[in-house]
């Protein structure tokens, strides 16, 4: 695939939303459009808006929804509860209340393993699942150097510090980057910034990601798993690895990406997405 970069332009305003579930409260951004809808599930300590650049290059008509998990954004921050299986009932619960018949799950990094625990938990209620960069049984050092990162970054100086301390961001254009930190900087009541995300939660998350969750992934419907072709995060075997363990998916790679797939090539992770959705027909 040639990767063709798109011209600078904001992605399309999205329609932003707060809804109250049994557990939490879980704040969206959505475009409407038709069924089945599609549901994007973000990386630990990032944001739902992510997924922005991705949206507007897809050319696919459906309902896109874009929910930002605990701990981060204007969803609910709680002390305690960043298990996989925390974030894997609060989707649950926000497919349930926000989605009429079955839906589309694509998720990225710990998006992605969450997308695959939840198509196995609910088979019914989900016709297919795309999982980038899928995180799961990660070496201790990954862990560790996110820990280490969201530590010695709970208040920076300013704007220029935080576009300094994004992680990945090298293979970003100019516009994604100032997207970004507009989603996820908040003003520091001390002075300067912050990430808009729970750093113990987010700490947490990322410990979960060291488990093999064999047990966990019995999903069985239409899959494409694909990583970044330049990933330094993750081995590249990984995602050929849990593409094994899914009878019938399909297995690729992005052109031009690291590991923040979405925002390092998202035209050419619109074409992947939206080629495997035209594919499902119905």
């Amino acid at each position: 695939m040639t990767y063709i970069p798109a011209p600078a332009m904001p992605p399309e305003p999205l329609t932003v939303g707060l809804i109250a579930l049994a557990r939490i409260r879980i704040a969206y951004a959505e475009r409407p459009g038709t069924q089945p809808p599609i549901v994007f599930i973000h990386p630990n300590r990032t944001s739902n808006r992510v997924w922005d650049f991705v949206v507007r290059a897809s050319r696919l008509p459906n309902r896109m929804l874009l929910p930002a998990l605990r701990g981060h954004g204007d969803t609910d921050w709680p002390q305690a509860g960043y298990r996989l299986e925390d974030h894997r009932d609060d989707l649950i619960a926000f497919i349930s209340a926000m989605c009429e018949g079955p839906a589309i799950l694509v998720g990225q990094a710990t998006g992605a393993t969450l997308a695959l625990m939840i198509a196995s938990r609910i088979p019914e209620q989900i016709r297919a699942v795309v999982a980038a960069q899928p995180a799961i049984g990660i070496a201790g050092a990954v862990n560790l150097l996110v820990r280490d990162q969201v530590l010695a970054q709970q208040r920076l100086a300013g704007r220029a510090a935080a576009r300094a301390a994004l992680p990945f961001a090298e293979r970003w254009r100019p516009e994604v980057v100032e997207h970004t930190l507009d989603h996820m900087l908040a003003t520091d009541p001390t002075g300067g910034f912050t990430w808009r995300y729970h750093g113990p939660g987010v700490c947490d998350t990322e410990a979960e990601l060291m488990r093999d969750l064999a047990g966990d992934l019995t999903w069985r419907g239409p899959t494409l798993v694909f990583g970044g072709a330049a990933s330094t995060v993750l081995p590249v075997d990984m995602a050929a690895r849990v593409a094994a363990r899914l009878p019938g998916a399909q297995l690729t790679s992005l052109a031009a990406a690291n590991h923040r797939l979405s925002q390092d090539n998202p035209e050419g992770f619109a074409e992947l997405l939206d080629r495997f959705v035209e594919q499902l027909g119905g």
